[in-house]
Order: C-alpha cells, then sequence, then structure tokens
C-alpha cells in the first residue's frame, strides 16, 4: 500500500479559504475503493472521518479539510492587559492522517493512517483573486516585510484610545521583543526602548499568534522593570510619532515597521464612537468616528385583548381605567447612524471590513459593548470619483432594551 501527496495547504493558512490536499494511490484498482482522511486538532485524539472516491479520469482523491477546522477557531478579542497576549482561540494545529478502504461490498476494510500531513491554519479569509498570491512568509514574522495582521493604512493614537497589533511566528526567539523608538522635531531619536516577549520560545500552539498592545497610553505606563532595554520615559513632551516592530534574538527586524501619529484632539460637539472589529486576518481593527450621530428606536409592542368589564359587588361593568387592548411587552431596538470625519481612499477600502465584519463591539468608556452593522451595501469611494468623502455607518445593540411589563 502507498500513498502520495502531491499538494498540501500553505503552513499557515487561512481557515475560510480552501484548504486543499490531494493525493494518490497504488491500490485505486481494487473493489470499492475510497481515500480517508482522519483529522485531528489542538492535539486531541479525537478526529473527523472524511471519505471521497477516486476521480474518474487521473484517480486521485481531493480533500478540503476548511469546514472542519473552521470549528475549532473563535476569537481573541478581550484587550490586552499585558504588552504581548497570547491568542490560541485564533490560531489552531491540524494533522491530517491518510488511508484507504477497498475490498469486497460484504467486507470492506479500512486501512488508515498510511501517511500524515500537518500544519496550521489561522481565523482569516482572503478574497478569491487575493488568495492566488497568499504566501505564508507575507504573514508570519520572518523579515522586515512580513505584516502585522492589518490592513489599516495609517496609525494614530489618541490619549484613552487603545491600540493593538496581531501578528504570528513559527520560530523559536523570532519574536524576541518589541522595539520602540520615538521621534521629535522633524524625526529627530528621542528614545529607543524593547519590551521582551515571555512567548518568544514558543512552547505551545498559543505561543504562535500573539498581539501586541503598542498605544501611546500603554507604553507610557510602562516603567524601567517592564523593558528590557532602553528607560523611561518614553516620548518627550512633544513627541511627533513613534514607531514599533519586532525583533528576533540577535537583533534582526523580523516585521514591517509600523509609525504612529499623535491623533489630534477631538473637538466635536458630537460624542465619538470607538469601534474595535474583526479584521480579515481574525485580529481586531479599530477606527474612531467623529461625525454627527443619529438615533431611531424602533418599538415592537405585544398586546392581547380582553373583556373590560369587571365585578364590583353585583355590578358587573367597566371604567374609564379598564382595559381592553393591554400592553404585556415592549421591546426597543435602538438604531444609530454615525458620521466619520474626512477619510483618505485607502481607508474606504480598509474600513470595508468594519461593515462587513462578524465581530464588532464599540467601547463605553473601557468597556466593550457588543454591537451589530445593519448596513447591507457598502460602497468604496475613490479619490478620481470624489475629491472629499467620509463614511456612514448604522448600527444596533446586541441586546434590546425592554420597558416594565404591566401590573394585571
Amino acid at each position: 500500500m502507498a500513498i502520495t501527496i502531491y499538494n498540501t495547504p500553505n503552513s499557515y493558512a487561512p481557515v475560510y479559504n480552501q484548504m486543499i490536499f490531494t493525493l494518490s494511490s497504488t491500490n485505486v484498482a481494487q473493489s470499492n475503493f475510497r481515500y480517508i482522511a482522519d483529522i485531528y486538532v489542538n492535539g486531541s485524539t479525537d478526529y473527523t472521518r472524511l471519505e471521497v472516491g477516486r476521480n474518474p479520469t487521473n484517480n486521485y482523491g481531493t480533500f478540503d479539510v476548511a469546514g472542519i477546522i473552521q470549528n475549532f477557531l473563535t476569537r481573541d478579542f478581550e484587550d490586552n492587559t499585558t504588552t504581548f497576549k497570547q491568542c490560541g482561540n485564533s490560531i489552531a494545529y491540524y494533522e491530517v492522517k491518510f488511508g484507504e478502504q477497498y475490498g469486497a461490498s460484504s467486507g470492506i476494510t479500512n486501512y488508515p493512517n498510511l501517511t500524515t500531513s500537518s500544519g496550521y491554519c489561522f481565523n482569516g479569509v482572503f478574497s478569491p483573486l487575493d488568495f492566488l498570491d497568499f504566501a505564508t512568509n507575507t504573514y508570519v514574522l520572518q523579515n522586515s516585510s512580513s505584516q502585522f495582521l492589518t490592513d489599516r493604512p495609517t496609525f494614530e493614537s489618541r490619549t484613552g484610545e487603545k491600540l493593538i497589533l496581531g501578528f504570528m511566528t513559527d520560530a523559536a526567539n523570532e519574536a524576541y521583543n518589541l522595539e520602540v523608538i520615538s521621534y521629535y522635531d522633524e524625526g529627530t531619536i528621542f528614545n529607543t526602548v524593547t519590551v521582551a516577549n515571555p512567548y518568544a520560545s514558543i512552547s505551545n500552539r498559543q505561543d504562535r499568534s500573539i498581539n501586541v498592545r503598542v498605544d501611546y497610553d500603554w507604553l507610557t505606563s510602562l516603567v524601567n522593570a517592564d523593558l528590557s532595554s532602553g528607560s523611561t520615559p518614553i516620548f518627550v513632551t512633544n513627541w511627533e510619532y513613534y514607531e514599533v516592530r519586532i525583533k528576533n534574538s540577535t537583533g534582526t527586524i523580523v516585521s514591517e515597521t509600523i509609525r504612529i501619529y499623535p491623533g489630534e484632539d477631538v473637538c466635536s460637539k458630537y460624542t465619538p464612537i470607538r469601534f474595535k472589529f474583526m479584521n480579515n486576518y481574525g485580529k481586531y481593527d479599530y477606527y474612531t468616528f467623529t461625525g454627527a450621530m443619529t438615533k431611531n428606536t424602533n418599538i415592537k409592542r405585544n398586546t392581547y385583548k380582553s373583556n373590560p368589564n369587571q365585578w364590583s359587588g353585583t355590578n358587573y361593568s367597566y371604567s374609564t381605567t379598564s382595559r381592553g387592548l393591554s400592553q404585556y411587552e415592549t421591546i426597543l431596538d435602538d438604531t444609530i447612524t454615525i458620521n466619520s470625519d474626512w477619510i483618505t481612499e485607502a481607508e474606504s477600502i480598509w474600513l470595508e471590513q468594519l461593515v462587513t465584519s462578524p465581530d464588532v463591539y464599540i467601547y463605553d468608556g473601557s468597556n466593550l459593548v457588543s454591537v451589530n452593522i445593519t448596513d447591507s451595501t457598502y460602497q468604496t469611494k475613490y479619490v478620481a470619483s470624489q475629491q472629499l468623502f467620509n463614511l456612514v455607518v448604522s448600527f444596533t445593540y446586541s441586546q434590546n432594551r425592554k420597558r416594565q411589563r404591566r401590573w394585571f
């Protein structure tokens, strides 16, 4: 018996795209022949078995395991309470053991675990065209071109706002520390510090998917004991911008460098709303809307009709306060429509991920509140057709408000 694997998914694959294996066998001429694949996830001894027949043209077998592994990936939406945070819900390790079955109809025999393939996948999705060009080394830290898991085109940090970046790593001590370089006076370096990644040794699956907190408030809260090199203060009073990137244990840069500017104070008569939303990589991006806001409440009343007459001694009648139609439940659905400030073409392209995101929150102070975007269409805006544009988004809270029941 011999099974040969020809095609496998990328070593780190987005789980909401296809994850295809193709294989052949030397036993395809046997009666009732079928390929089998036993899928194990995150080291569990339980498995899911798939079976396929041979392709009648070339005798190959094809398995797409993405639909099975999707069930093992969820989210890591909680904000960091440390500089680095593991994200074990956003990455999965899988092992597929391939075998075959054949034999007379009266006694088909399984021959499992003849060859094995394994890898990692993350809670991401790419468009069909972009997926054709997907390469693991773009999204797993290896060099200064490796990307953080966001498509956000520009970054700013305002006082009171959190900013967290996600990344994946595949080798021990490759994501060794975070380097922060602060600048003032037209690009003059003020300070350079590093913060050690406590999960750099990669002792388990969770260490391969990490969130790192990089907002100004968090970085200024660090003390010297939190730093692996350099000293506080990290920023001068009138800082111009700062840069963050990941380095390995030899000091080599293994990520892109993100430049973060001070966000302008919100000078608006409207209350700003900051969104946190799952992006296409399964990580979370942030954006603050500062424009006009309206609130509309849909009121759903559940009622019943009853006889308004009541007994009072020997009298059976009704009064001015008697009810024929009674309201026993009132549900309030609030829809909020919010306008952004002026945005760029690149931001318009990126913010489609907010409107289409399956997991969206807004901040109420430091608390996250779950909401649902209700817009059913999205128009990406381009400078060639519109010189100035903003974004209008509508959302509802995931929990309805209610009014009291009547006393009967």
